[in-house]
């Protein structure tokens, strides 16, 4: 059995088609959303989840309006309920949340101080492997988990041994 096979089962994940565009899909935020729970200390309850977003870039805000829609007033999933408030990307400092979920179309790098003491998930790999957000996620067209490294050190996020054999590790 594959990897992703053995994950998707794993995180109960339901196959579908491709998006046809970059779009956040509600199946995404349920990878997120179990794959927060393999966390060594893992969140659970009803978490503040920060949309990041550029006001100054109409799809990045388009995006985090509709990641709003889809969480609704709380998204459950497992042992977690999102509940989410829109961040602007100058806002990252201040935010009181209780983890970052950072659009597409950001444009410029975000106060990574800021990203450093709590998780952030994106569905932007190249987020992921440029160290602004730890973990990546997409459901399409196959489950992909993308966890850097350094930036879980740095934030002192640590996932359970039997989740990081599925996932991808740069």
């Amino acid at each position: 059995m594959t990897r992703t096979v053995l994950l998707a089962l794993l995180l109960g994940v339901v196959g579908g088609a491709p998006p046809l565009s970059a779009a956040v899909t509600p199946t995404d935020l349920q990878v997120a959303a179990r794959a927060l729970s393999f966390m060594e200390k893992p969140l659970t309850g009803a978490l503040r989840v920060g949309i990041v977003y550029a006001p100054d870039s109409a799809q990045s805000q388009r995006q985090a309006e509709d990641i709003v829609k889809m969480l609704g007033a709380g998204f459950k999933s497992g042992n977690v309920e999102l509940r989410p408030t829109l961040v602007k990307l100058a806002d990252l400092t201040t935010a009181k949340v209780d983890l970052f979920f950072m659009t597409e179309f950001v444009g410029a790098r975000p106060a990574l101080a800021a990203l450093k003491s709590r998780p952030c998930v994106t569905t932007d790999l190249n987020q992921v492997r440029d160290g602004v957000c730890l973990m990546g996620v997409r459901s399409s067209p196959k489950v992909q988990i993308v966890v850097n490294r350094a930036a879980a050190n740095a934030s002192g996020i640590a996932f359970a041994t039997v989740f990081r054999v599925m996932i991808t590790e740069i």
